[in-house]
């Protein structure tokens, strides 16, 4: 009798050294030792040696001291590649598991070498009951053969020399393929053939079983997957006996489905014909028809080969729940082969779906574009034999398509890698399906797999129209007709019925209304709950409900064919998701479905915003680029989360779907060749097991304190799956079979999970401790900056607890951070206060939410005592300080020589590492810690970017690996790059014009229409294009909007504005605008323009002005042209801009330094990065600009690289240098930056001799931008007169001139100086002339003018107040009309309402007012009256304009080009006359210009009044608070008596006393002759008194002197 001894060794893969062997012989006697010297003795005597793996693991480390022995060894046996062969049928042997040998304990070899024995004498028991056939072809397969040889001369089983094929073919007849090849089979593939025919064996014994190729065999045997394909699953040519049953299409039909014949389309069987090609094994295109049986179509081939072969198909679907949706509608028809992995699925959902995939029961796997980027599904899938790819939506491939995702392209790859890892050399068939796709589409697909995967798709196209529908359009004017419409239909043909509607909301509203109007509706939309969702969904399908009122997410998959009707309330988007959406309807060919549209142009346009909105520009997949050379700065390999990537992106996180648009345009990057993204593979490894048995760590789990009952049952779960997948034999597996994510599939427990019961497993030193957490500190990096950023937050944070309540609180960001700030909080910023609220959520300390009304505003509450929180949170503090210290002290200590070229050095460490660092420190005052509390610490540390932690248990948060391609940093993402998504962007465009063309002709010509239909889909697209969009009309496509939007927007611009407008390829440009040119008209039309055609999104967009009411004009009319859309463009004044940033509540007080500050913050990247992250700068009056204001113009460059910058100014007309504005500054952006100058020359404001006179006059300034001559479009002439006088008082002969003057239309008097102005003004209204004095508030804001104030609390904004009712603006309105009727400032209170009234018509936001009120000034309001002479100074009418202007030059000094350029502003403010006093010869230049000019020799006195405004100063604030009840009923414009010291109120009783300065002006005056004779109230103002929460109401009088006669 043969001898055999069984062994089992362990190896140190590093040293290939022999750590321990096991042995057991046949007569019983053990080995378990680790010499081999003393093992060779043990094995004398033996004939055969056995394991399992033994030849290729073994054998490798000890075969050749064997060999050298004086052994005499037959052979060995190796109960590895036997087990396939004699046990093919679930459940496989006990003691197996794919390769390996079940065990529950950890690293004993001789244990080992006893299942080993027990699983050989169990297969040897096994061939021997074999069917005696079938054993003879085993053996003339693989008697020779060096994995078998061995195991036939120790069982002594031989049979007569023969040729195996006559068996195979006896035993197997009608089971495989009588024309298969088993000739060369034999000779080529003996083994792979042995493997395939002892599963076909067990199919035909157990049919009812699903047993598969263990995934090992399919690794190391490729081959198998090709002959089982050959054997099973290839219909011969000619036929035969098995093909014609097993693979017969139809019976396939009738035995899953029980349907006896396939749909045909327009009378061609293209459904079976697609259903033969893939049963056929080739690859296919299939454009069928919604509700023409697609699935169906890839089904039946699957479920085929499911039962032939037990293959596998994979489905690949976009949508989540139309996945689910199909796998239910098979259970329902008692098919239970299918199952769906996808982010629905809860964990043991998922579990049990890869249980189903790796044990064979599953043959069809539905899994989304997203989920081949998981290395599970790969591993999952590679333990498959794979038959089909199938690609349903296969449009989304093309640009060309209606729903191009870059995701799609990722596929071709992962097909061709799953090829590569199983070395199958025929490639695996791929089945592309989609409902609707014009010529392009499908040649973009065929290109696609012909360029990555060599495969040639035969195509099976259906015509898209179905002949039992009938369509029919109605043109209708607005949503009312539209509902009444639908009212009527659904009561007419009174049966199922499908509304499309294209936006959500719509869903809800129209639902709603149709059920209070009696009618059964209920909503759909693919955001809606889940629950909701399906129950919707199925009352609708089951017929409970008879119309369902939804978005296009509704009808894929659903399979009512009852409905009569689908109504269209807005068009599709394209032509392609119309017959999609309406094919819905009709299902049942034997009814006559009607799909009727309401048709609106205006809903195309809905149609063009959204997708301006939804689409990823160029200049986002840049920032991102941008964002990921930082991040790999480096290191060329990270893991980050999506949402980490865009806030380095500098992308604002409350943009919809932004994890969506993050991983599309690091698609778009990986197309282009700049990075790969990785699998999604978390390092966290449950390896190096502690114990030796599964015994001794279930009894350390239940005897732990540190496990919590729930954690103690999947503990156990944990270790015995670890120790069952255990295997010390060399297994690439090994490593991925104790991964976290493997773990978390295989046993459905969610991986934040997993990862603490492996924290607490290592802790409980079951598990070895692993070094998981990389820590990457920068070289040179101070600890102190560590530090210091934690010291920051924890400042910040314990600012903020007392702060949070248990109960819900309002908080206004900004306050907030102000008070923190007042608080010692230096370092502060919103984002980090957003950051702090952020980790709070997350640790589940706080519950927070944004108001969707108001970005500076949120609620939170606390879940916790205060008290709780504010101990955990110190606990924290300290965990981080120990951490940074300890990891930079670990840098120090093991960086070595070659570290000192590295930029970054690498620590790595594990938690529970840190943990007993920290129990073993010295310090005397140490806290208890626990593994949580250490998460905790280096989540925050992570999280404030104290230090950059990978790897770990933050792989929960960090879902995106990325490995850097492109090296080259100065390397950008390019148009080329872009152009594949800028197709499909452009196509999207045509498509909107082309179903509204559609409609056009649906309305006219029922069968030209069709006709259109039918051209679109069967017609090359050119040819298409050039029957239905000929000549210029072509042209129209083109058009991000209506052709009735566009000439709306631009067809009255003149041809330089559409230059500008149209000049989207410049980076830099610059617009010289010459006065009355339609610079804001144009700037409007830009914006609108940006917005609409330049695909930039309003976040991405910045317009910088220099007052509140420039903001507020163009809002208002942004708002006339595109909409609600105004009112999510930032434009700001500068100043608001940076209290923004820098998260303050703005008012003019507080600006003097906050430009400055705001630059430095933004240079040491310490504000928001979303806030200044724009694509498109425009810079309204840029002449004006600061050295400040420029400095944070170019601050904005050098942080957005590829932003555009549009500034707009005239040099000519920079009258600030006293504020330190200059036009060098735009003069340095235009040449600094090369900028494309546009020069607006015409004038559309001023007569043609005033412009000729103005452009003379200009040429005086030395230094100018513009070279041309303005031009005036009017070509008459308005009056132009110049008085010059020989005397200084020009007064007095100025107001003669206005009241002699017939005046018609509007007037301004223009002064050099306010105190000019002010004495004119009073001069008018002696004489009883409307006049009107422009004023400007310094020294106060608009929010403390009593009127103003007044209104303001009359709304009642309490802090949990954000939105200002309608009811409650009106009613305040009312209010203070009455209550100010008299006041003098009751116009400017009403005109302030009015103007945020006309900037905000929709919702009126607290916060909006209040910037509103703050930054407004008092020249901003005034109305264009004409009976009104309005008076002011020079500086205060730039940007107005006056049908008369009258200028009074006083002794007015003009040598400087600054005062040319005042007097040239002056000048150009007139449109029809305009007459200029003035007492210099400073015009008396020769003119082609016809002048009125007139010499005036005549000697004037000053005036005998004198007007004098006072201010602040020039009262005694101190004196108000006391007498605050004497002021209560004043109001402006009020009488006061003159007293001595000061004035009085009607009473008598002093309300105001003048300062000392004053006091001595008016004696000085009384000096001049000039008496103290009129005082009236001009503001009453509110003063805040200095040192003290008091705010005192204070009267600024207006005093009137008059000359003694």
């Amino acid at each position: 009798m043969n001898t055999i001894a069984f062994i089992d060794t362990e190896i140190d893969a590093k040293t290939r050294k022999v750590l321990d062997i096991g042995s057991i012989r046949s007569d019983g006697n053990l080995y378990h030792k680790a010499s081999l010297t003393e093992f060779i003795p043990f094995l004398l005597g033996t004939d055969y040696i056995c394991g399992h793996n033994i030849l290729n693991h073994d054998l490798k480390y000890i075969g050749q001291s064997l060999r050298q022995s004086e052994l005499q060894l037959v052979g060995a046996i190796d109960t590895l590649h036997l087990s396939p062969l004699l046990f093919p049928t679930k459940p496989y042997h006990a003691l197996l598991k794919d390769d390996k040998l079940q065990t529950e304990e950890v690293n004993n070899p001789l244990n080992d070498s006893i299942k080993a024995r027990d699983l050989f004498y169990d297969e040897v028991s096994a061939f021997m009951r074999m069917d005696e056939t079938l054993k003879q072809i085993l053996y003339l397969l693989l008697w020779d053969k060096r994995e078998f040889r061995s195991f036939f001369r120790f069982i002594g089983y031989k049979c007569v020399a023969q040729s195996p094929e006559p068996l195979i073919r006896s035993l197997f007849a009608n089971e495989i393929c009588e024309h298969a090849d088993v000739a060369t089979m034999l000779a080529q593939q003996p083994v792979e053939l042995a493997y395939c025919l002892s599963l076909i064996h067990s199919f035909i014994h157990f049919k009812k079983i699903h047993s598969i190729t263990p995934p090992w065999v399919l690794k190391n045997y490729p081959e198998v997957e090709r002959l089982m394909l050959r054997l099973r699953n290839k219909p011969c040519i000619s036929g035969c006996a098995y093909c014609n049953t097993a693979l017969d299409i139809h019976k396939g039909l009738k035995r899953f489905f029980g349907f006896d014949t396939y749909r045909t389309y327009g009378g061609e069987p293209l459904q079976e014909k697609a259903v033969k090609a893939a049963v056929d094994n080739k690859s296919l295109l299939a454009i069928f028809p919604t509700g023409g049986g697609k699935s169906i179509t890839f089904q039946v081939p699957a479920l085929m080969s499911g039962d032939s072969a037990n293959g596998l198909t994979i489905v690949i679907s976009p949508l989540q729940s139309l996945m689910k949706d199909q796998v239910d509608n098979l259970e329902k028809n008692g098919i239970t082969e299918a199952v769906t992995i996808n982010g629905l699925l809860d964990p043991i959902e998922r579990a049990k779906s890869f249980e189903r995939v790796e044990d064979g029961s599953a043959s069809i796997l539905y899994i989304s574009p997203e989920s081949l980027r998981s290395k599970s599904i790969e591993r999952l899938i590679l333990g498959r034999k794979i038959v089909r790819f199938v690609i349903d939506e296969a449009h989304c491939f093309s640009a060309w398509g209606q729903d191009f995702r870059v995701d799609y392209l990722y596929i071709g790859d992962f097909i061709r890698n799953i090829q590569e890892k199983k070395n199958l050399e025929d490639g695996i068939p791929v089945s592309c399906f989609t409902a609707t796709a014009k010529q392009k589409v499908i040649e973009d697909i065929l290109q696609y797999f012909r360029e990555k995967l060599s495969i040639n798709l035969e195509v099976y196209s259906s015509k898209a129209s179905r002949t039992n529908l009938t369509y029919k359009v109605f043109e209708k004017n607005d949503e009312e007709e539209k509902y009444q419409t639908v009212r009527d239909l659904i009561e007419e043909k009174n049966c199922p019925t499908i509304i499309y509607v294209s936006r959500t909301h719509r869903a809800y509203t129209l639902a709603e209304r149709l059920v209070k109007d009696g009618f059964s509706a209920r909503p759909y939309h693919g955001k809606m709950d889940a629950q909701e969702k399906t129950a919707n969904q199925n009352a609708f399908i089951e017929g409970e409900v008879q119309i369902m009122v939804a978005t296009s997410a509704f009808g894929m998959g659903v399979d009512k064919k009852d409905v009569g009707m689908v109504i269209h309330f807005e068009i599709s988007d394209s032509l392609e998701n119309y017959i999609q959406e309406a094919g819905r309807a009709g299902r049942d060919e034997k009814i006559v479905a009607d799909c009727f549209v309401l048709f609106n142009e205006e809903d195309l346009s809905k149609h063009f915003i959204l997708l301006n909105q939804t689409k990823l520009s160029i200049r986002e997949i840049q920032q991102i680029w941008k964002a990921i050379k930082d991040i790999t700065r480096f290191r060329s390999t990270v893991s980050n989360s999506a949402l980490e990537i865009a806030r380095k992106a500098g992308w604002d996180e409350n943009v919809a779907e932004i994890e969506t648009r993050v991983t599309t345009a690091i698609a778009a990057l990986e197309d282009a060749g700049y990075l790969k993204r990785g699998q999604n593979m978390p390092r966290v490894f449950a390896n190096s097991i502690l114990c030796k048995n599964a015994q001794e760590a279930i009894e350390k789990i239940n005897r732990s304190e540190k496990f919590q009952e729930p954690q103690k049952e999947k503990g156990v779960r944990i270790i015995k799956k670890l120790l069952s997948s255990k295997s010390r034999k060399q297994n690439t597996d090994e490593e991925a079979e104790s991964r976290v994510d493997y773990i978390s599939d295989d046993l459905g427990i969610v991986r934040e999970e997993v990862i603490n019961i492996i924290t607490l497993l290592r802790e409980e030193k079951i598990l070895g401790d692993a070094k998981d957490l990389s820590a990457y500190i920068k070289r040179g990096e101070q600890i102190n900056r560590s530090l210091s950023i934690v010291e920051s937050y924890s400042k910040i944070e314990r600012f903020l607890l007392p702060k949070m309540e248990e109960q819900e609180k309002t908080f206004h960001l900004k306050v907030l951070n102000e008070e923190a700030e007042t608080d010692g909080c230096t370092d502060i910023s919103i984002q980090k206060i957003k950051t702090i609220l952020n980790f709070w959520a997350i640790k589940n300390w706080i519950k927070r939410k944004n108001l969707e009304y108001s970005k500076n505003h949120l609620v939170a509450v606390s879940l916790h005592p205060i008290e709780l929180l504010r101990n955990k949170l110190e606990k924290r503090h300290e965990l981080a300080r120990f951490i940074i210290e300890y990891l930079y002290d670990k840098c120090n200590k093991q960086s070595t020589e070659a570290d000192q070229t590295k930029e970054e050095l690498l620590v790595e460490f594990s938690v529970l590492e840190l943990k007993l660092a920290y129990e073993s420190g010295l310090s005397l005052f140490k806290l208890n810690i626990e593994p949580d509390d250490v998460e905790d610490a280096l989540f925050y540390l992570s999280r404030i970017e104290a230090i950059k932690i990978e790897g770990g248990f933050l792989v929960v948060y960090n879902r995106l690996t990325i490995d850097r391609i492109e090296q080259n940093n100065q390397k950008r993402y390019t148009k080329d790059d872009y152009e594949k998504l800028n197709q499909f962007y452009e196509n999207k465009v045509q498509q909107i014009h082309i179903v509204g063309e559609y409609a056009k002709k649906m309305i006219e010509d029922y069968r030209s229409a069709l006709q259109f239909v039918d051209d679109y889909f069967q017609l090359n697209y050119g040819s298409f294009l050039q029957r239905y969009f000929p000549g210029s009309k072509a042209n129209t496509l083109k058009l991000k909007m209506t052709p009735t939007k566009f000439r709306q927007l631009f067809g009255e611009l003149s041809p330089t504005q559409l230059n500008i407008i149209n000049d989207n390829d410049s980076k830099y440009i610059a617009v010289a605008a010459g006065p009355g040119s339609g610079k804001t008209r144009v700037l409007v039309h830009k914006l609108a323009s940006l917005l609409l055609m330049e695909d930039v999104k309003h976040e991405q967009l910045l317009m910088f002005t220099f007052s509140r009411a420039a903001v507020t004009e163009f809002k208002k009319r942004l708002h006339q042209l595109i909409g609600n859309a105004a009112y999510f463009v930032e434009i700001k004044t500068f100043h608001s801009y940076c209290f923004d940033l820098l998260g303050k509540v703005g008012s003019l007080e507080k600006s003097d330094d906050i430009l400055k500050k705001t630059i430095e913050k933004i240079r040491n990247n310490e504000v928001e990065i979303s806030h200044i992250t724009k694509t498109v700068l425009v810079i309204d009056e840029a002449q004006d600009m600061n050295e400040d204001e420029y400095n944070l113009v170019k601050a904005l460059m050098e942080v957005n690289e590829e932003m555009r910058v549009i500034a707009v100014g005239d040099d000519d007309q920079n009258i600030f240098e006293f504020r330190g504005s200059s036009s060098k500054y735009l003069e340095s952006f235009i040449v600094n930056n090369q900028a494309t100058r546009h020069e607006l020359l015409e004038n559309y404001r001023s007569k043609n001799n005033l412009v000729e006179y103005t452009n003379e006059f200009s040429k005086q300034i030395k230094h100018r931008l513009k070279s041309t001559d303005i031009f005036a479009r009017q070509r008459d002439n308005g009056l132009l007169k110049v008085v010059r006088y020989h005397t200084n008082n020009l007064i007095i002969p100025m107001v003669d001139d206005i009241l002699s003057t017939g005046l018609s239309g509007t007037t301004c008097v223009l002064t050099k100086t306010n105190d000019e102005a002010l004495q004119i003004a009073g001069l008018l209204l002696k004489n009883k002339v409307q006049a009107k004095l422009i004023q400007s508030n310094e020294g106060f804001s608009l929010y403390h003018v009593q009127e103003i104030r007044y209104f303001i609390n009359l709304l009642n904004l309490t802090d949990d107040v954000f939105v200002i009712s309608n009811d409650a603006w009106e009613a305040a309105k009312k209010e203070i009309a009455y209550h100010f009727r008299s006041s003098n400032r009751l116009d400017l209170c009403m005109n302030l309402i009015r103007d945020f009234e006309q900037s905000n018509p929709k919702k009126k936001y607290k916060s909006d007012f209040d910037t509103f009120v703050r930054e407004s000034k008092l020249e901003d309001f005034y109305n264009e009256n004409g009976e009104t002479v309005f008076v002011s100074t020079i500086h205060k009418a730039k940007g107005k304009e006056f049908d008369n202007v009258f200028m009074m030059l006083d002794n007015y000094n003009a040598d400087s080009d600054e005062a040319k350029r005042v007097l040239y502003v002056g000048m150009t403010r007139a449109k029809r006359n305009l007459t200029i006093h003035l007492n210099t010869y400073l015009l008396d230049a020769p003119s082609k210009v016809l002048i009125n000019k007139i010499e005036n020799k005549e000697a004037y006195l000053a005036p005998n009044g004198i007007s004098l405004h006072l201010s602040h100063k020039d009262v005694y604030l101190g004196y108000f608070e006391y007498v605050q009840t004497r002021i209560r009923n004043l109001v402006s414009g009020d009488t006061l008596i003159i007293k001595e010291e000061g004035c009085a109120n009607s009473n008598g009783d002093l309300v105001l006393k003048f300062s000392q300065k004053t006091l001595d002006n008016l004696k000085c005056q009384i000096e001049k002759g000039y008496r103290l004779k009129e005082a009236k109230v001009n503001f009453i103002v509110y003063w805040h008194k200095e040192a003290t929460d008091i705010e005192i109401k204070i009267i600024l009088p207006e005093l009137y002197l008059e000359k003694d006669e």
